[in-house]
């Protein structure tokens, strides 16, 4: 039985998501393209509420589809993760885990495995689960290979203009 369970984000944890994800950027485990510029966080930010807002049934058709999850406990949120649905070119079902984030103190506790596992349970058969990993994020692979993750691509950086940018690599779920 989990020690934790993932539960609907509300709108104060979108100040934790974005603290971890900027903390997180510095440490190497977020693009610093995709998440460190102010517009960047904003979009976060927004894409974060909207998925608080999509769980409302009167609105869902107006957002797209995406979840905002949080792990709690008496002291506050321990760790947070957003995750976007689409379908392939093929019908199928695909849920890109975008952002896990733990606080510092609730590492090595089983909350990002609990953030994880709450998006596999919820994945009907056939669904393509996938998450992006920079090369610097080692206990985030450590964590995706125990649940059933394999690699799929390495970390490629890309240079355009004299400008490096770096790709994450690219992980999906073997059920």
């Amino acid at each position: 039985m989990p020690r934790h369970h993932a539960v609907q984000a509300q709108p104060w944890d979108i100040l934790f998501l974005l603290s971890e994800v900027t903390s997180g950027v510095a440490q190497g485990h977020f693009s610093v393209e995709g998440c460190s510029t102010r517009q960047a966080q904003n979009a976060l930010a927004l894409r974060c509420a909207k998925a608080i807002l999509s769980r409302q049934w009167v609105l869902r058709r107006f957002f797209e589809s995406s979840q905002f999850v949080v792990v709690r406990s008496n002291t506050g949120t321990m760790g947070a993760a957003l995750a976007s649905y689409a379908r392939n070119e093929d019908g199928q079902q695909v849920v890109t885990i975008e952002y896990v984030v733990v606080d510092q103190k609730f590492r090595r506790h089983g909350v990002g495995e609990t953030l994880v596992q709450h998006f596999l349970a919820e994945a009907s058969a056939g669904t393509i689960v996938e998450c992006f990993c920079m090369a610097h994020s080692q206990s985030m692979q450590k964590l995706l290979r125990h649940v059933g993750f394999v690699r799929k691509s390495k970390v490629v950086a890309v240079t355009i203009d004299d400008a490096t940018m770096l790709i994450p690599s690219h992980w999906v779920w073997c059920a």
